[in-house]
């Protein structure tokens, strides 16, 4: 079954909202920085880091909301599938608006 918006499953969109991070934990999706040129070649800048979207926050976690963008360190991070979880300690800063 597929939803009207995309082409993902959706039992992907279900399992996303089934996340519950522990204590000070977060789960993050990556949001890789690149750009495209009007051919459609996308090239990623080595210069920009790679940011991530907030999707789901411990009950510990007061720092961020789900939704945020952050920057963090990526050698903390372990990977789940399309996701991430992290610490809190090891987020840098929160992008603003």
């Amino acid at each position: 079954m597929l939803t009207e918006q995309s082409s993902r499953p959706l039992h992907f969109f279900e399992d996303i909202m089934n996340i519950k991070p522990l204590g000070n934990r977060i789960v993050i999706e990556r949001i890789e920085g690149s750009k495209q040129t009007d051919s459609g070649i996308i090239l990623k800048s080595a210069n920009e880091p790679d940011k991530a979207k907030v999707i789901s926050i411990g009950p510990k976690v007061d720092e961020v909301e789900v939704g945020d963008v952050i920057l963090l360190n990526w050698n903390a991070a372990v990977k789940s599938g399309d996701y991430y979880v992290v610490t809190i300690d090891h987020v840098v800063f929160i992008y603003g608006e």
